[in-house]
């Protein structure tokens, strides 16, 4: 594959963790490139690395090894840039379904729209999900699946280069 075909390039990852006899490494050279438009799927039995995989793309856990680039700019922490919608749904309780969406909207596009055209693109996306009329309601308030809908909603309202599904 040419460099230029590549989209995100992962090489050699690696995820250690201190142990009271040395390291465990959880994650070792794991090495991937992935062209723009492409879906891909890791799959592996519980406890083999796919959500730490996920999570080092994400910027959410430091590296122990290996480097990540996407579209040309290596990733050294989390960002707008992808989005990530968790195995269980993690949402601020204090927050409605809106104000959990709009959080990552404002941060995302603070700077290009204004207040207004960053909760129309919030509550745009919780439309899409189906949770139009859940808007103001908390996560207390709502199922499992329509938490895990607002995350959804959420990931993608950043409008994100990557997308990134834990389970």
């Amino acid at each position: 594959m040419k460099h230029e075909e590549r989209y995100l390039e992962l090489w050699k990852l690696k995820k250690s963790y201190p142990a009271n006899k040395g390291e465990i490494t959880v994650v070792r050279d794991f090495t991937i490139n992935v062209q723009k438009g492409e879906f891909v799927a890791i799959i592996g039995h519980s406890g083999c690395g796919k959500s730490t995989v996920l999570s080092m793309i994400a910027g959410l856990s430091p590296l122990s090894g290996g480097g990540m680039i996407l579209d040309d700019c290596e990733i050294v922490g989390p960002g707008p840039d992808r989005g990530m919608v968790f195995q269980s749904p993690s949402l601020l309780p204090w927050f409605t379904a809106l104000g959990n969406v709009q959080l990552g909207v404002d941060q995302a596009f603070e700077k290009t729209l204004n207040k207004v055209e960053r909760r129309q693109i919030a509550t745009e996306y919780l439309e899409l999900v189906g949770l139009g009329d859940a808007l103001d309601k908390y996560p207390a308030e709502l199922s499992q699946g329509m938490r895990q809908r607002v995350g959804i909603a959420r990931a993608f309202a950043i409008d994100p280069k990557l997308l990134l599904l834990d389970e």
